[in-house]
């Protein structure tokens, strides 16, 4: 336990430390637990754009060390980076790696406090540290970089001047000084096809599912989504850029592409593009292509394209099939719409429906009447466990929501229409009906195959 004299003490300290100049780079990154309902190898690809970056960027000066981790022990780990002795650690934050990374940094930091402590990802967010069992952490970590990060790393590890007043004029970041967070101007999203490609770089490892991003951002709000903090995307990757990026990626001897983009047929321009490099690569006639769909946006040209991937996986995010449940979280859902796509789009690729237990507004029988809503349609389907991101619920959600979470996994524990013995219950169900039914449960979902 750290005592508020001590955390005191730190800042005060952490202040008046003079951060590292040199160009010395640790980069970390930390896969989940092998989830029994997701067996597929998914690499860690934004700290490898980051690396990328990094590397692209002409340093005379640059050492970077890459640590992209399955296992191991915080001490550990923490000892191998005072061996390489970095100036800056970079730190690729999620919900299932935050916990991990803070004790690291901090047992970096204490060895010595002039290294710079810079947390990215989806987890890096001033929220997150004002929860219980992270707020110590504060003294640790100099800076958070706000969703993108590749050209705001490099201008980090461009910095001569690491101080709290020369960061003040970096885009998209939150400085942590003074005991509290001072975020700047938010960057706007770059242009993908500038940004260096870890494929083409040979940095990420073979096989498993390639990741393929067309563009960045969302046009909705959700507001239990990250994608519902970041603009509307309006720059995409063109056409020739995306034939290089799947001729590398290829390369690597993926089964299939996992496209990251908030959907197929949510970025008109995004998705032609995609078509053109698809037909002159022919990647998608040999390879599988892993993506979500909007199915009220479902137009015949995202159809014709599904149906000439050799192995399409569309997953369909309705989260609920009431409005009135979803007008919480700032989601509709059209019953018409979805009634007319649905069978074409299994006409021409597998397709898993997905929905969300334990959303605010929702209740038990609502959401059972959902779940066999959804098993009625006789195809896959995803139960996601409602999870408070800190872009999302955590921050967006008005008092009435009443949300109370774990802390660390930041799984939903009760919250508006949902008692803890009742979420509790629901969750027990679903766990008996995975295994009636030959599905899979992991940590965070449960998956359950068509029926038949």
């Amino acid at each position: 336990m750290v005592l508020p004299e001590a955390e005191d003490a730190a800042a005060r300290r952490m202040n008046t430390t003079k951060i590292r100049s040199g160009r010395r780079v640790a980069l970390l990154a930390r896969y989940p637990e092998r989830d029994p309902a997701m067996p597929q190898f998914i690499p860690n690809f934004g700290l490898r754009m980051v690396e990328a970056a990094v590397r692209s960027a002409g340093f005379p000066d640059l050492s970077v060390k890459v640590w992209d981790l399955f296992e191991g022990e915080a001490e550990a780990i923490a000892r191998d980076i005072i061996a390489f002795d970095p100036d800056i650690l970079g730190f690729s934050a999620y919900l299932w790696s935050f916990q991990f990374f803070c004790a690291v940094a901090a047992l970096v930091k204490a060895d010595d406090p002039s290294r710079l402590v810079v947390f990215g990802g989806p987890s890096a967010r001033p929220a997150m540290f004002a929860l219980a069992p992270f707020k110590a952490y504060t003294q640790d970590v100099d800076l958070l970089v706000i969703n993108e990060g590749e050209e705001t790393f490099v201008e980090i590890v461009a910095l001569k001047d690491r101080s709290a007043a020369s960061m003040r004029g970096l885009l998209g970041v939150a400085i942590h000084e003074g005991g509290a967070w001072f975020e700047t101007p938010s960057r706007p999203l770059a242009d993908l096809d500038g940004l260096p490609s870890p494929y083409k770089m040979n940095l990420l490892q073979h096989g498993g599912l390639g990741v393929l991003q067309t563009y960045r951002g969302c046009p909705f709000s959700c507001s239990f989504c990250e994608w519902g903090t970041m603009e509307s995307p309006k720059r995409v990757r063109d056409s020739g850029a995306l034939s290089g990026e799947l001729q590398a990626i290829e390369r690597h001897g993926v089964q299939a592409a996992l496209l990251v983009d908030a959907g197929l047929n949510l970025n008109r321009n995004a998705f032609l593009n995609l078509r053109r490099s698809a037909e002159e690569s022919g990647f998608f006639e040999r390879r599988g292509l892993i993506c979500e769909v909007y199915p009220a946006a479902v137009q015949q040209e995202h159809l014709d394209f599904l149906g000439s991937v050799g192995d399409a996986y569309v997953g369909i995010g309705l989260q609920s099939f009431d409005n009135a449940v979803l007008a919480n979280v700032e989601r509709s859902y059209d019953e018409k719409r979805f009634d007319e796509t649905f069978g074409k789009l299994r006409a021409v690729a597998s397709v898993a429906v997905e929905i969300i237990l334990g959303l605010p507004g929702d209740h038990p029988e609502a959401f059972r009447q959902n779940y066999e809503r959804a098993r009625s349609l006789r195809c896959a389907l995803r139960v996601y466990h409602c999870v408070v991101l800190p872009s999302g619920l955590m921050v967006r959600s008005p008092p009435d929501h009443q949300l109370d979470y774990d802390p660390v996994t930041l799984k939903m524990n009760s919250c508006l229409g949902w008692s803890e013995a009742a979420l509790a219950a629901e969750c027990a169900f679903l766990d008996a009906e995975v295994r009636r039914s030959g599905g899979r449960s992991g940590q965070f979902f449960w998956t359950f195959p068509p029926v038949r």
